[in-house]
C-alpha cells in the first residue's frame, strides 16, 4: 500500500479540534492499528504499541441512537459509518495528501453533529 497520509500528523493535526467536538458529544480515543502486527492485527488506542501505524479511527456518540465512526487509512481513504434515527449509513471518502484526509475527517465528523 502506497502511504499518502502520515497517521501521527493527522491526530496531531486533529487534537485541538477533537477538544471542540468534546463539548458537543463523547469523543473516544484515538484507535491505532499496526501494519506490522501478525493477523488479526488487534486495535488499539496506545500509539506507543504500533510499530507502523496503517489506520487511525475516531468514535464520537450523541446519544444512544446517534454514534458516528470514521477510520482513516495510510492509503488515501476512510471508512465512515454512522448511526442515526436507527439509519445506518457507509461511505468512503477518498484523498492525496495530510490535507485532504483532515478536511475529510473534519468535515465529516462536522456533519454528523450539526
Amino acid at each position: 500500500m502506497e502511504r499518502l497520509v502520515d497517521l501521527d500528523v493527522l491526530a496531531q493535526r486533529l487534537s485541538p479540534v477533537v477538544k471542540e467536538w468534546q463539548r458537543l458529544a463523547w469523543v473516544g480515543p484515538f484507535t491505532w492499528r499496526d501494519q506490522m502486527a501478525r493477523w488479526p492485527q488487534p486495535i488499539t488506542s496506545d500509539r506507543e504499541s504500533v510499530q507502523l501505524p496503517d489506520s487511525l479511527g475516531i468514535r464520537v456518540r450523541r446519544d444512544a441512537d446517534s454514534e458516528f465512526e470514521i477510520v482513516v487509512w495510510a492509503g488515501g481513504w476512510a471508512d465512515v459509518e454512522f448511526l442515526r434515527d436507527g439509519e445506518v449509513y457507509c461511505f468512503c471518502p477518498e484523498f492525496s495528501d495530510i490535507g485532504g484526509a483532515f478536511s475529510s475527517v473534519v468535515k465529516e465528523i462536522e456533519d454528523f453533529l450539526a
